[in-house]
């Protein structure tokens, strides 16, 4: 199993499936509203706890709110979909979505992600690499798409609802979300961050999590692996969606997705 893991304490209890066959998310029972939090803090305020103490004992029983969503559905990304003499070969798809919490900036803050992905590649390659990370041509990248400045009544439901195309990258997918009133925000000259690669040649579907815990750097323990989200929370606001793109390139490669999860876990102010 490869993980992406923080510098630090993590984010919270959290339960590894103990059959990855099936996805489960990783935070499960009560998921408190942000007024739930503001009530449990205000209650042990006025049992005269230091307001100090009252935030230590809200993270220590990790009472956040959260936004999940998880997908099991078979899907396959061929990179020679979109191929052109060379050869060149690539393809990106939008293979699920998350919200954000609908409550104010102000009011509270992404504090941490959590990815869990089981997917494989095509189960071979030309040119070494079996059973690693090195020449891994597939692989997963996180999105924000923000709503269009002024644009009236764009809702997630309406992008989850559409049969949106694959692409050759994520930039090229920039025009057809801005005609759907969404706009891709960027990381540095890119618009995605990479999440995690499929093993090289490995046709079995295997397990992947990544955890990105903000202000905390991560620990990237094969860099060929996975990529560490540096920045990717701190830009997070109300009313962003969260995508998750299956990519691979070069000609023959396909990315076998099996499916995938996405918790966000908030911090009330």
């Amino acid at each position: 199993m490869a993980a992406a893991v923080p510098a630090g304490p993590a984010a919270g209890p959290t339960v590894i499936p103990a059959d990855e066959d099936d996805l489960q998310l990783t935070r499960t029972g009560f998921n408190p509203t942000v007024d739930d939090v503001l009530d449990v803090r205000d209650m042990l305020v006025q049992l005269r706890i230091p307001i100090e103490v009252v935030l230590d004992i809200v993270s220590f029983a990790s009472y956040y709110p959260r936004q999940s969503n998880i997908k099991q559905f078979a899907r396959e990304y061929v990179a020679d979909h979109f191929w052109s003499p060379g050869p060149q070969a690539s393809i990106t798809g939008l293979y699920m979505i998350v919200a954000t919490l609908p409550f104010p900036d102000d009011g509270a803050r992404a504090r941490s992600i959590t990815f869990q992905i089981k997917g494989a590649d095509q189960g071979w390659a030309d040119f070494g690499g079996h059973g690693t990370y090195h020449n891994s041509h597939t692989w997963y990248e996180a999105s924000i798409l923000r709503p269009r400045h002024g644009e009236p009544g764009v809702r997630v439901a309406d992008l989850a609802s559409i049969d949106i195309p694959n692409f050759r990258s994520p930039e090229d997918a920039r025009a057809y979300l801005e005609d759907h009133g969404w706009t891709m925000v960027p990381n540095n000259d890119a618009v995605a961050w990479r999440v995690h690669n499929n093993i090289t040649a490995r046709s079995e579907s295997k397990y992947y999590r990544v955890d990105w815990v903000a202000g905390i750097p991560t620990v990237v323990e094969e860099p060929q692996a996975m990529g560490d989200g540096q920045g990717f929370l701190e830009l997070l606001r109300s009313g962003d969606i969260v995508g998750l793109w299956a990519r691979a390139e070069q000609q023959a490669w396909v990315n076998k997705i099996q499916g995938a999860t996405m918790e966000i876990e908030y911090e009330v102010l």
